[in-house]
């Protein structure tokens, strides 16, 4: 039955994009709608235009979100476990967080060049804060209830690490890593809409610069199905490493 609740909510949001398109809107120069943005799609694929940038987009996503995801969960733990390196890097990662580091993304285009290295450099620090964020405030979330059980237990420190602390941040770490993923595509757009010749954001760009509504939404709609299909896919693992967690109805 919950599978169905998206599935009913797509559907949804379908029709009423349809009828904004077609009877308020109008004008397609203005707003396409569902069908003309999937023969868009269907056209860029056809001439092979969309497998190239999805080829782009996806490299640089993966690289920049991998390395943030990596060191996101390993600078989180060091934050949660050590009172000392928090009161070093928390004051330094908020103000990070709070920089929009988007807007340095022509600065990245003097210091790096138009190649990869800028928007993958973008991804990875837009990822890896949330992610640093949530895994700090999982551990640090634990009950202490659940940590005084295991030391009578005679559990040491790193059995308290290994089967208290770390499973307990399992469900903060995802949520930190959901955000992430939005906020890394959002960096794939950007550093590809600054200073690049290949990719979905540059392919947006050019597709506004020749008023092609339909093939900009396109990419829009690749970036949102992305964002979806990754989510599900962390939500997938979280059940399958933290099956005690049970979803409310």
């Amino acid at each position: 039955m919950r599978r169905h609740r998206g599935v009913v909510s797509f559907l949804g949001f379908l029709v009423v994009w349809h009828i904004a398109a077609e009877y308020l809107v109008g004008n397609p120069l203005f707003l396409a709608g569902p069908i003309a943005t999937g023969g868009a799609i269907v056209t860029m694929w056809q001439n092979g235009t969309l497998q190239g940038d999805l080829l782009v987009s996806a490299g640089e996503f993966a690289k920049g979100f991998s390395g943030g995801l990596l060191l996101g969960i390993a600078l989180g733990l060091l934050l949660g476990t050590s009172r000392r390196a928090k009161d070093y890097i928390d004051p330094l990662i908020n103000g990070f967080y709070a920089t929009p580091i988007v807007a340095l993304a022509p600065l990245f285009i003097l210091w790096f060049g138009i190649g990869e290295t800028k928007t993958v450099l973008l991804v990875f620090m837009l990822v890896i804060l949330p992610i640093a964020i949530n895994t700090d405030a999982g551990i640090r979330a634990t009950d202490p209830q659940l940590l005084e059980a295991a030391r009578s237990f005679g559990a040491n420190q790193r059995q308290l690490f290994t089967m208290v602390r770390f499973p307990t941040s399992i469900s903060f770490m995802v949520a930190g890593i959901r955000m992430g993923i939005g906020r890394g595509l959002i960096g794939v757009v950007v550093g590809e809409l600054f200073g690049s010749q290949s990719g979905l954001g540059y392919r947006i760009l050019v597709s506004s610069q020749y008023f092609q509504t339909d093939a900009l939404l396109a990419g829009v709609i690749i970036f949102a199905v992305t964002g979806v299909v990754l989510v599900k896919v962390f939500e997938w693992l979280e059940r399958r490493v933290a099956p005690w967690k049970v979803d409310q109805a």
